[in-house]
């Protein structure tokens, strides 16, 4: 394995996010059931991806404007246009271009495996979820129409939002299919230069890090996530289990669960790792919720959001 930076994000997320279906007159909210019956409201991946290509566009940045096929089924009719090279959304998450399900275009298939892989933005523990009554009101004036009543689903819920980000952004000399336009642009070495690369990642990183995205499909009200902790890890080997040690707890106030992140810089191999130099871990601590004896052995680092982008492109990438 090789090179790769890991983040794991603590935020807070009100309202309804990445509304789910809407059934009779009620809008209902996303979530998921664990083991033991517990309900997890969540903000999809691709929901999240959507939010960062918005903020990336907002930005100046080229995002695949997807190519549109008429004749093609209701699933296939939007399509990406599978251009890495100019589009950056195309070379951070991956791209499938086909021509339907019994043939591809020319014969072939191009598809890019996405350097940067998103999960949900998961509540961690119990949620309860509300319905909000509201009405559509006639205009004024309008005395003959009765008001429509319907439901939102909302919740307030603190979760967990994972993200892995590997070496080859900018680098599609493995892992993608180009076409052969695509191919006559990058000429031999099929890597962008190191600017471009940077650049990418900088962004990409100040728009999650932030966070400056808005969750689309709210209902209700704007909503962008607040922050309480950031926990990343720089590792040489491939990715490190960091995510399962960052949650949080009350003691009169929120905290992060000292005694949780604790137990992962006590692990010999992680802690081997740390001080054989494969890895770093470093901490963005938003509210203050960190305890001061997380950092006095030097094993999590404490950083802002400056500095942690700038340590990923220059380890990624080199100086």
């Amino acid at each position: 394995m090789g090179k790769v930076v890991q983040i794991s994000i603590l935020g807070k997320i009100s309202g309804n996010v990445n509304a789910d279906e809407v059934i009779g007159n009620r809008t209902t909210l996303k979530r998921m059931y664990s083991s033991t019956g517990e309900v997890l409201p969540f903000v999809s991946a691709r929901a999240i991806k959507f939010a960062i290509r918005q903020a990336m566009l907002s930005r100046g940045l080229p995002i695949d404007p997807l190519n549109e096929d008429p004749t093609a089924t209701e699933v296939l009719r939007l399509a990406d246009i599978g251009e890495p090279d100019k589009y950056v959304d195309d070379d951070l998450f991956g791209y499938m271009l086909t021509k339907g399900r019994s043939g591809t275009e020319l014969g072939r298939s191009f598809r890019r495996h996405a350097p940067v892989a998103i999960s949900y933005f998961k509540a961690l523990h119990d949620t309860p979820i509300k319905s909000e009554f509201a009405a559509k009101f006639p205009r004024i004036g309008d005395k003959e129409n009765n008001p429509v009543p319907f439901e939102v689903e909302v919740a307030e819920f603190i979760g967990r939002l994972n993200i892995v980000i590997y070496d080859y952004i900018g680098d599609f000399s493995k892992s993608t299919t180009l076409k052969d336009d695509v191919k006559r642009r990058l000429k031999e070495d099929l890597i962008l230069d190191k600017a471009e690369r940077v650049k990418r990642l900088s962004e990409f990183l100040d728009i999650v890090l932030t966070p400056s995205y808005v969750l689309p499909r709210r209902t209700n009200s704007l909503s962008i996530p607040e922050y309480l902790v950031a926990l990343i890890c720089i590792s040489k080997k491939g990715p490190l289990p960091i995510y399962q040690y960052l949650d949080f707890k009350y003691e009169n106030q929120l905290l992060l669960d000292s005694s949780l992140l604790e137990s992962l810089t006590n692990r010999p191999d992680i802690a081997s790792k740390v001080e054989g130099g494969e890895a770093r871990l470093y901490l963005i601590d938003y509210h203050q919720m960190a305890e001061n004896k997380i950092f006095q052995q030097n094993t999590v680092i404490r950083t802002d959001i400056k500095k942690v982008i700038s340590e990923a492109c220059e380890f990624l990438f080199g100086r």
